[in-house]
Formats: structure tokens, C-alpha cells, sequence
């Protein structure tokens, strides 16, 4: 992205963004210079930062893969970041075409992006929410519309608990987010 270009309401693309941050990491397009040089400051204090970050979503798709096999069929993936290659809904629909996918964020520009690339496929949805507010995002309309919570569902918490400071707090929110899913979930 360039700063000339058409920036979305709120969005300031002089701050920078984690999840412009983490497309830049993996080579992507979708970030402005602050994030640019906010990411190159990390890179110089964790030189292996992009190596970590494409592991980590190598990692995601073989968990994706590997729930697929185990029979999951219904994913929420929190904290999903900017629209990359290999997303969790290309990854579950291929390996299984009757998935269904809710993607999870709460920084606008995310939002805009996931809901212009999925606008046309029936087997996403994407809701705005917070983590650290579980039980709103359970309870979201969308989320319910979309999945059978009857059913066992993957919560997906990829590279975002340690957003978190308070490990307890992180904790509380795994437990707050599975409490309610049915076994095999």
C-alpha cells in the first residue's frame, strides 16, 4: 500500500498496525511506510522475525490440514491478521469443501480487506470482535448464523495470545473461549 493511495475511515497509516506489521514479515503488500519501519526496528532486535512468522503460519496450515483430517469442519480463527496466501478458509476448503470459517479481528483494516477478498465466498464470514471480550465473540450473531456450535468447532489463537501481558488473563480467555464448544471441539 502507499500512503496515496485510498485509505479506509480510521484508519491513521501513519501508526503503525501488527497486522501490517505481520503481512510486511511475510512479504506482503498491505502496509505503509510507519509499519515498514516500525517492522525494521523488530528486525533489528529480532533479526529472525520474518523466518518466525512464516513458520508460524506454516504451522497454521498444517494444524488446519491436520483438523481437517480429524473430521473439524467449522473454524474460528482469532486475531486473523490481513489476508495472506494460504488462509485457514483456502486450506479447510480444500481439504474439506463443506467447511465453514469465521475469521475474528478487531483492527479495522482488517476488516475492510477480509470482507472485500470474502465478500463472494459463502463458506467465510468476518466479525468484529475482541478477544478479550469471549464471550461477545461466541455470542456474536454472525458467528452463530454461520456455524452449528452443536457441532465441534476449532478455535484457532495463532499468533495472538502474547498480546496479552497477563499470562492469567490469556488463560482465562482460552478457557472462557472453549467452556462452551462440545467435546471434540
Amino acid at each position: 500500500m502507499t500512503e496515496d493511495e485510498r485509505v479506509p475511515a480510521g484508519i491513521d497509516p501513519t501508526v503503525p498496525s501488527v497486522a501490517r506489521m505481520y503481512d510486511f514479515y511475510l512479504g506482503g503488500k498491505d502496509n505503509f511506510a510507519s509499519d515498514r519501519a516500525a517492522a525494521e526496528k523488530i528486525i533489528e532486535l529480532v533479526p529472525s522475525i520474518k523466518d518466525i512468522a512464516k513458520d508460524n503460519r506454516d504451522f497454521l496450515i498444517r494444524v488446519v490440514r491436520m483438523l481437517a483430517a480429524a473430521g473439524i469442519r467449522q473454524f474460528v480463527d482469532v486475531g486473523t491478521g490481513l489476508p495472506t496466501q494460504q488462509n485457514v478458509h483456502q486450506v479447510a476448503l480444500e481439504a474439506a469443501p463443506e467447511s465453514r470459517v469465521v475469521y475474528v479481528d478487531k483492527d479495522p483494516i482488517v476488516l475492510v480487506h477480509a470482507r472485500a477478498l470474502l465478500a463472494d465466498n459463502p463458506s467465510t464470514v468476518v466479525i468484529n470482535a475482541d478477544m478479550t471480550e469471549p464471550g461477545s465473540l461466541l455470542d456474536h450473531p454472525e458467528l452463530r448464523a454461520h456455524l452449528d456450535l452443536s457441532k465441534p468447532v476449532a478455535v484457532l489463537l495463532f499468533a495472538i495470545l502474547h498480546f496479552v501481558p497477563d499470562a492469567g488473563a490469556a488463560a482465562k480467555i482460552v478457557a472462557s473461549l472453549s467452556a462452551p464448544l462440545v467435546p471434540g471441539s
